[in-house]
């Protein structure tokens, strides 16, 4: 236990750096001879010459190597340098005195202190000591001269051996420590470079000869160099660079750099494909930079791995990206958790109507692309379970409005650390139309259902409207709302007509279909491939014309086509052309004369037309149903009615359009409205009480215009903090002497029975309940009301 502890207190201590290691190397390694040294001269020096009255070394060096050793222990390694290398420096000096200054064996030995000195504090040390040593001998002479040092004697042969002796065998150990710990320095330095795949080079610009490190050649595949070599710059080129390409290009970037070769801060970096003895393929990173205007230096990097790494990654993105790119599907890639579009392809954009910069950092319920959005948090929550999707039946909606079938697949997959989902949807509306065409009777006495329940759902609203018309903030609403019952009746009552007649259409399409589609089967089943594909294409073009021509169009077309309808001897001509004409093909006999060839011709013309018409009455149907459904939307909207409790998510432009959409039949005779709708965010409101307000300043500009004029409403976002809606009116103006008057609670100027006063105030009210500000301007050409709303 006690060799262990004084083991561990006499040990030297230990650094890291491997610079600062050579260093403490070197001072125990002189402390340890110094020591030696010190007591084999006081044992030795008495047997080969006369002794002496006092060994200072033997006291000095000592303490001196004590103290050292103190300090290097506490980490204070150069101030322990300094305090040995001063007191040898003194013992020296005291020995000189004694032994006759210059002439004395000691002084000679002051070149040790100054080798030391330089190897462990540096050269401005040492030569402080040089010049100490020079001013001590000339001290010496002078004080010899005073008679103060007695006359020199010459030491004995023996002692003048044993003291330079001393003086080369100390020289010998302070060589072989400095050299050792230098070899040790570069061999670690070496190996680090090796370890970090690393070389270095110097190039002559002027001579163009270039200088590989021993490292720089085990790079490049010389595994046995031992040291550096120099070369010409095309015998590198030639034996260390594979490929031409690569050739030119080192030649191109050394042509470039001679032309910097006065810009101290030019650098170049390139890689080059290496060559080597061993056949192993290498990427060299090589960096360059110039050491003055005739010698560049830099270093070289093998980066095989990583190189070969990102081009394999690079290789396989590229290829995800062609076939992403090329799929004839709706391709995306999208945000795991929000749904949120980070890529689509064309045929994306050719399937759901969205252009890349109208999708990409949308989500998909943003887009309205889900027609029911609960599909999407079921496959989410599938996905989450499977990691996959595949072929999943569901609805989507595409840009235009339109919904259609589609099989959804999709995979989970990890993409720059996100969890992403690439997706693949493939249109099977074609192949669900059939089926769809089958049911299409049920659909329409479902849809007649859903008509009748949302009309009693209406006629609800208006009942319980009327119950709760005693409350004195909700009377404004319900008188406005009793002047829109008729309006809206009729506008119901048009796309139920609309229904009706279509439904008749449709079940005259269905009569017989047993025998209907054997006939068809009969005379299509023997038509050529040519005329077939010409019937297909027919077909096609009649299902997508949307347009209805007025009746004196129709008639003239109808004549025309009609009288080559009969030189062809086609029977029922007059009934072909003018349903050919009413389905925009009255050029059918131009673009598809194959089907006009035969006996079979008004069949097959007939069988098309039926399908074009059933078509398209479904169309109307699904129009007519859209268009009942957002009436009866709106009215519920705008019928219900709440106050307080937590605000929500409000669209402005549609909650003003819910307003005009109920006002419709008041506005659309005698008023023109403009829209100028800035794109701005939804805010945190009461979705009623906002609708209040619309109601208000649109019915009271449009009263003030009699109906008849220009209504205009415009959002805007004047300032980042808020939100600015203007509704303006071309009406006669609010008179100057009731200006002031117009927000106060029961002040009307309508007769009376038409207004009981609270409109405005209740909008004042309201817009100050949301930490916003509403007031007017006014002239004879119209009033104009500033509705300013916090963002």
């Amino acid at each position: 236990m006690l060799f262990s502890y004084l083991k561990k207190i006499l040990a030297p201590p230990v650094h890291t750096d491997a610079e600062k290691a050579v260093s403490i190397r070197l001072l125990y390694g002189l402390m340890y001879v110094t020591l030696i040294v010190a007591v084999l001269f006081r044992i030795i020096h008495p047997l080969v010459s006369q002794p002496k009255d006092v060994y200072y070394s033997f006291y000095l060096i000592p303490a001196a190597v004590i103290v050292c050793h103190i300090l290097a222990k506490k980490g204070r390694i150069k101030l322990g340098a300094h305090l040995f290398i001063l007191l040898e420096w003194l013992a020296l000096l005291l020995v000189m005195r004694k032994e006759g200054g210059v002439h004395a064996t000691a002084f000679s030995l002051f070149m040790v202190i100054i080798l030391l000195a330089s190897m462990l504090l540096g050269n401005f040390v040492a030569l402080m000591y040089a010049l100490a040593s020079f001013f001590a001998g000339a001290f010496s002479i002078f004080l010899m001269e005073k008679g103060k040092i007695p006359a020199p004697t010459l030491p004995e042969h023996w002692a003048a051996l044993v003291g330079n002796s001393i003086g080369f065998f100390v020289t010998f150990v302070l060589m072989r420590f400095g050299l050792g710990g230098l070899n040790r320095v570069r061999q670690e330095l070496s190996q680090a470079h090796l370890t970090a795949k690393l070389g270095g080079w110097i190039l002559n610009v002027d001579t163009l000869v270039l200088t590989l490190s021993k490292e720089y050649r085990i790079l490049l595949g010389e595994k046995d160099a031992k040291e550096s070599i120099t070369l010409s710059f095309e015998t590198f080129l030639q034996k260390y660079v594979e490929a031409e390409e690569d050739r030119k290009r080192i030649s191109l970037v050394l042509q470039e750099a001679l032309n910097y070769r006065k810009d101290p801060n030019y650098s170049a970096d390139f890689i080059f494909q290496a060559k080597g003895d061993d056949g192993k393929q290498r990427y060299i990173l090589v960096h360059g930079k110039y050491k003055d205007h005739s010698l560049a230096y830099g270093t070289g990097q093998d980066i095989t791995e990583k190189y070969l790494a990102e081009e394999e990654i690079k290789a396989s993105q590229e290829l995800f990206s062609k076939v992403f790119k090329l799929s004839p599907y709706a391709s995306s890639i999208s945000n795991f958790e929000d749904g949120r579009y980070i890529d689509i392809n064309d045929g994306f954009t050719r399937l759901m109507g969205y252009t890349r910069e109208e999708a990409i950092g949308k989500t998909s319920i943003e887009l309205g692309i889900w027609a029911d959005p609960k599909d999407r948090d079921h496959f989410k929550e599938q996905i989450a379970k499977e990691g996959f999707l595949y072929n999943e039946e569901t609805l989507f909606r595409a840009k235009d409005g339109r919904i259609f079938t589609v099989e959804f697949s999709t995979r989970f997959a990890m993409i720059d650390g996100e969890a992403r989902m690439i997706n693949m949807v493939k249109d099977i509306s074609e192949r669900k139309e059939a089926e769809q065409l089958r049911i299409l009777n049920n659909e329409i006495s479902a849809q007649n259902e859903l008509i009748a329940k949302n009309k009693r759902e209406l006629e609800e609203a208006l009942e319980y409207q009327k119950k709760t018309q005693n409350q004195l903030v909700l009377s404004e609403k319900m008188a406005a709302l009793g002047q829109l019952v008729a309006g809206i009746a009729h506008e119901i009552n048009n796309p139920i007509g609309v229904i009706r007649a279509a439904n008749e259409s449709v079940k005259s399409h269905f009569m017989s279909p047993i025998e209907k589609m054997k006939a068809a089967a009969f005379v299509l089943g023997n038509l050529n491939v040519e005329t077939a594909k010409d019937f297909e294409d027919l077909l096609t073009q009649g299902r997508r014309y949307q347009e209805i021509l007025p009746p004196k169009e129709v008639r003239a077309k109808t004549k025309i086509l009609e009288a080559k309808l009969k030189e062809l001897g086609i029977e029922e001509s007059r009934n072909l052309a003018e349903g050919l004409v009413e389905a925009g093909l009255e050029n059918a006999l131009e673009d598809y004369p194959k089907l006009f060839q035969g006996e079979k011709t008004r069949e097959i013309l007939q069988y098309a037309l039926d399908e074009i018409i059933a078509n398209r009455s479904s169309k109307l149907i699904e129009m007519s149903v859209d268009r009942t459904s957002k009436i009866v939307y709106a009215l519920k909207n705008f019928s219900h009615f709440r106050t307080g409790g937590p605000k929500s998510e409000v669209n402005l432009k549609e909650s003003i359009d819910t307003v005009l959409t109920i006002y419709q039949n008041q506005l659309k005779s005698g008023i023109e409205i403009v829209k100028e709708y800035e794109h701005t965010p939804a805010i945190q409101a009461y979705s009623d009480d906002l609708l209040h307000v619309w109601t208000n300043l649109i019915y009271n500009a449009a009263q003030a215009m009699n109906f008849k004029g220009i209504l205009k409403i415009k959002i805007c976002k004047p300032k980042m903090e808020s939100i600015q809606i203007r509704i303006s009116d071309t009406g006669p103006g609010i008179p100057e002497s009731i200006q002031e008057r117009i927000f106060e609670p029961f002040f009307t100027t309508k007769a009376p029975g038409e207004g009981s006063g609270l409109g405005l105030d209740i909008v004042k009210r309201i817009v100050e309940n949301h930490d916003g500000s509403i007031h007017f301007e006014t002239s004879p050409d119209g009033t104009t009301f500033f509705v300013n709303l916090p963002n």
